[in-house]
């Protein structure tokens, strides 16, 4: 609680840092650079901030929690050592207690050592943040720089010894308190013997800021009392207006040195400088167990006050609550009225059972107090409990209590409320003995979850579930953390349940329930509130005849599976009914299920899978072994199937199985493609001993991971087709034993988590996607190759390709972007384009053929393949005397015939006629012909003495040549018949050549000659 009682309400609000810098831990992301990213677990010491212990170092005990002024900042103390000291530490968190810093050890080397083991109490200056008080008994040390340096007061025993004081103090310090009055400054102590009814204690003054740090005592047996002896639990200052009043309040057993039965306990207070117990300011009340019984045997008191706190007997505000905690079975919570006779007590745990009460806090006034109160049942084995009350008046008990065990010197349960606690119900608490820790509710102290100084450290990590619960072992207890916005809870540990082995965690497919089991024993646990809490299932499957959990499987929030000997137990209802469902495949060790969830696996010590399609009631007869049998096999499905699974094991290799092939049987996929022109592959890109397996998403193709628990490396398998190729993701620099795999699938960005010994890493594989854009260009002997940057976003990595250039017909692979130095291309090239010319560097490039290309991204690591397909050019044609007209004919006729070399592959040929010389300009083109023939006659006419140009190309069946371009010039039109040769390779039906108009007119004139003379003739004939 916060012992400075001048701000009892928690009214300033927290800073945003100390909300959301509760813990170092990003949700999990991108691996950086392609690699292994550590996740960073609840740490011990500095540099973990306390949140576990040590190894050799432990939390044996958390006493006190108190706020500072402003509440910026918390002070706790523990006793934190190894197994030869007791060694009690100071230490301050910024974050609401997630993480701490050591600010004082009793160890450190200095002349600021402890008289005692323990530290008693802890108290807060009121007006000034970086003042704190805090006493181990004899001594009392403060600081004023928030820690950083501590110094004593004057020791009040040494004190009341050289002043000879009558009644010298012979208890410990268990109390402290800071009053202010204008530029004076005084603390205020309380002692006490503990068991003790005879000895002199009381309460003692110091004046911090006089010379010398005088001391007095005040009194508290003989003035307004007439006790032989005393002991002082707990003293405060009048929160309100203590430099008027200069109220004290305390709580005191008078002791009559006789008898413990004869002592009475009572809240006594002064005011204005008189004695205690005045009625005219304040009198004595007892405290009374049931309001009947003196209470006796008290260990330790605590008072709260409200924040409307008034010592005026008329303001109705003039009230308290004491917790208290007794060795007589009498402890509870008493509710207090300034100057009644007696307290009230309040049965925080009802009237027919007692509650040792240490601690209480709170927020609120008199009519609107929210009280947490923190102590155990004396009716039960002792265990630490929290209470709530909404009203001050009636609580409500803890249905998931802080872990830890009771030690009455650190304060069985101490608690503190957090800056909102009367609207969010966010404390702190914390615990000593066994399993101790500073713990953490936000539902009032419904529920608590440990979050720092734990005794429990974390020597390995054994698995990790949903998103995200992590199950650690100690060398005895084992934990169950969630990680929630970046922020480490334990929401469950061994040391709460009864259990025989290790635990495990799973979270249902729907995310709708977590599940703890404990393997080598029989009992489930299940949450509905995200972990928050957990409860047993009412059977096991002993009632079904099995006898150990060997292997589970969370099928969805109430069905569950367990493997057995040959059999598989399996339930619906949450463990209310088990059923022994035969599954002849050895012991079961895995199950997996398809992405759609309609068919489960199972596999076991003889390296058979065996499948069920109704949620594991029944189950196929199973496969075949696998050629390499693991006595612990894991299985999982391809994702996207129901058919194809994926299996490896302690004995190593890879191997995938198709429930659907017409033949099924087992294809080893891992080391089968190591060797030359593997891409990322090396000779060991193997498995030998596969200790986790996991499916993922890739665009273009498929990949499997499997986790080598021998060389700790990640084997990853890509899947193209039906080729299979193996790479090596290295295990991370410093880490350990690989030791399980855990993988979310996402397109082109599967998330892997792995399990080396105590360290828990990351890895995003964003290059499970193909090279983008690929595309190709050829010429007759050479292939051009382009694409797209594979896009990375991580810093400071530099992607490099690998090319290859493919027959298409034959399949031969006649080109790589590969070196005799760099045979399995694991550097690669960082270019975004390749050209293949043939005979160069050995390269194979025809003409007139189709070939595949394939772009790899393979460093850091494989990408998917990106694909194109070309083909090279034919062989252009060429100048020929076959070419007709030659390129720079004359005197070509107007009506032309083109002619040209007989391409045996062509199917077709392009020609262009035009007067253009670039053929740009289409208003000048003539013809545009695709031909079946190797010749064409020109259906127009021409004109006289002009130049033309005309190209040719050959089309074949894989691609088009080059352009062959020509140009000649019409004849004269007065110009002498042209003789025309044909080629002789090419047969051609040649129109004749014309008759000139003169020969014709020779004709018609020779005609009519004719004509006239036969006509003579007939007319000058006589008849005789």
């Amino acid at each position: 609680m916060f012992k400075t009682k001048i701000s009892k309400v928690l009214g300033v609000v927290l800073t945003a840092a100390m909300v959301l810098s509760m813990f170092a831990v990003a949700t999990p992301v991108a691996a950086a650079n392609q690699a292994w990213s550590k996740i960073a677990l609840p740490g011990s010491g500095a540099t973990g901030g306390y949140v576990v212990s040590d190894t050799d170092m432990r939390f044996y005990d958390v006493g006190i929690l108190e706020w500072n002024a402003d509440k910026t900042a918390v002070y706790a103390t523990a006793v934190y050592e190894d197994a030869n000291t007791t060694a009690v530490r100071v230490f301050k968190s910024t974050d609401a207690g997630r993480t701490w810093k050591m600010v004082f050890s009793n160890w450190d080397g200095s002349s600021n050592v402890l008289s005692s083991p323990y530290i008693f109490d802890v108290c807060a200056s009121s007006v000034n943040a970086n003042e704190v008080y805090f006493t181990d008994g004899y001594d009392i040390f403060t600081t004023k720089d928030g820690g950083v340096t501590w110094n004593k007061l004057s020791n009040v025993y040494t004190w009341s010894l050289d002043n000879d004081w009558l009644n010298q103090p012979e208890g410990l310090i268990v109390t402290l308190d800071v009053g202010y009055a204008g530029a004076n400054k005084y603390v205020f102590t309380g002692t006490a013997s503990f068991g003790s009814i005879n000895s002199v204690n009381g309460v003692y003054m110091c004046q911090e800021t006089a010379f010398g740090m005088p001391w007095s005592d005040l009194s508290i047996a003989t003035q307004g009392h007439a006790w032989a002896y005393c002991n002082v639990w707990d003293v405060v200052v009048d929160p309100t207006d203590f430099a008027t009043k200069q109220g004290i309040i305390a709580v005191a057993t008078e002791c009559d040195g006789v008898s413990s039965a004869n002592n009475n306990t009572y809240i006594t207070a002064k005011y204005f400088g008189n004695q205690w117990n005045q009625p005219a300011t304040c009198k004595d009340a007892v405290v009374m167990q049931g309001n009947t019984d003196d209470v006796t045997g008290v260990y330790h008191a605590e008072l709260w006050l409200p924040s409307d706190f008034s010592s005026s007997l008329t303001s109705g505000k003039f009230q308290a609550w004491l917790a208290l905690a007794t060795m007589s079975d009498q402890g509870d919570v008493y509710l207090w009225y300034g100057n009644s006779t007696k307290t009230i007590d309040l049965n925080v745990s009802g009237l027919d059972t007692e509650t040792e009460v240490s601690d209480i806090d709170g927020a609120g006034g008199v009519g609107t107090a929210k009280l947490i109160i923190g102590g155990y049942l004396n009716s039960i084995a002792y265990g630490p409990n929290t209470w709530y009350s909404a009203d001050g008046l009636t609580f409500t008990k803890t249905s998931k209590a802080p872990t830890g065990d009771d030690s009455w010197y650190d304060e069985d349960v101490t608690v503190l409320a957090l800056a909102d606690f009367a609207t969010s119900g966010k404390a702190l608490a914390g615990t000593g003995g066994w399993d101790c820790g500073v713990s953490y509710t936000a539902d009032f102290g419904k529920t608590w979850n440990t979050i720092s100084m734990l005794r429990q450290a974390i020597n390995e990590v054994a698995n990790i579930a949903g998103n995200l619960f992590v199950v650690t072992y100690d060398y005895v207890e084992q934990s169950v953390w969630r990680l929630s916005g970046g922020v480490y809870e334990r929401v469950f540990s061994t040391s709460m349940v009864d259990e025989v082995g290790d635990i495990d965690v799973a979270v249902s497919p729907a995310g709708d329930a977590v599940f703890v089991a404990d393997l080598g024993g029989t009992m489930i646990w299940r949450s509905l509130d995200n972990g928050q809490t957990f409860t047993a299932q009412v059977s096991d499957i002993t009632t079904a005849g099995g006898s150990t959990i060997n292997s589970w499987f969370v099928s969805n929030a109430n069905t569950l599976l367990v493997g057995g000997d040959n059999v598989v137990y399996q339930t619906s209802t949450n463990g209310v009914l088990w059923f022994a469902r035969p599954c002849a495949v050895g012991i079961v060790t895995s199950f997996a299920v398809s992405t759609d969830g309609s068919v489960l696996v199972a596999t076991g010590s003889l390296g058979k899978v065996s499948k069920s399609i109704d949620g594991g009631v029944t189950w196929s007869t199973p496969s075949a072994a696998a050629p390499t049998v693991s006595a612990t096999s894991l299985v999982t499905f391809q994702n996207g199937s129901n058919s194809v699974v994926y299996l490896t094991g302690n004995s190593g290799d890879a191997f995938k199985y198709d429930f659907a092939a017409t033949t099924p049987a087992w294809v080893q996929i891992d080391n089968v493609v190591t060797g030359d022109y593997a891409f990322d592959s090396s000779s060991y890109a193997d498995v030998d001993n596969g200790v986790g397996i996991f499916s993922g998403i890739a665009s273009g193709g498929n990949v499997l991971y499997v986790l080598d628990g021998s060389w700790d490396n990640l084997i990853r398998i890509t899947n193209v087709g039906t080729n299979y190729t193996a790479g090596i993701i290295a295990a991370p620099a410093t880490a350990g034993t690989a030791t399980k795999l855990i993988g979310i699938a996402a397109p082109g960005a599967n998330m892997l988590y792995g399990i080396f010994d105590d360290e828990l890493y990351v890895y995003t594989d964003k290059m499970a996607v193909p090279v983008a854009n690929v595309k190709a260009t050829s010429t007759v002997d050479s292939v051009k190759v382009t694409w797209d940057a594979l896009v990375v976003d991580n810093t400071a990595i530099t992607v490099k390709y690998f090319v290859v250039v493919t027959d298409n017909a034959t399949g031969y692979k006649v080109a790589y972007t590969v070196t005799d130095a760099d045979l399995n291309q694991k550097n690669g090239i960082t270019t975004l384009s390749a050209t293949f010319k043939n005979g160069v560097g050995d390269f194979e490039i025809y003409e007139d053929t189709v070939y595949q290309v394939s772009v790899w991204a393979v460093s850091p690591v494989m990408s998917f393949v990106g694909t194109a397909s070309v083909s090279t050019q034919p062989e252009r044609l060429t100048y020929t005397v076959n070419l007709m007209p030659t390129n720079g004919a004359i005197n070509i006729p107007i009506k032309p015939v083109f002619a040209w070399d007989s391409v045996s592959t062509a199917v077709s040929y392009d020609l262009i006629l035009s007067t253009d010389p670039t053929f740009a300009d289409a208003t000048k083109v003539l013809a545009t012909k695709n031909l079946t023939t190797n010749y064409w006659a020109y259906d127009g006419t021409l004109t006289n003495s002009t130049s033309y140009y005309w190209k040719v190309r050959v089309n074949t069946a894989n691609s088009t040549s080059e352009w062959f371009p020509a140009v000649f010039t019409t004849v004269k039109a007065d110009a002498a018949p042209v003789e025309v040769n044909n080629p002789p390779a090419i047969t051609l039906t040649v129109p004749q050549a014309e008759t000139p108009a003169y020969i014709w007119l020779i004709v018609a004139v020779g005609a009519i000659l004719t004509l006239a003379v036969i006509v003579l003739i007939v007319r000058t004939r006589r008849v005789v």
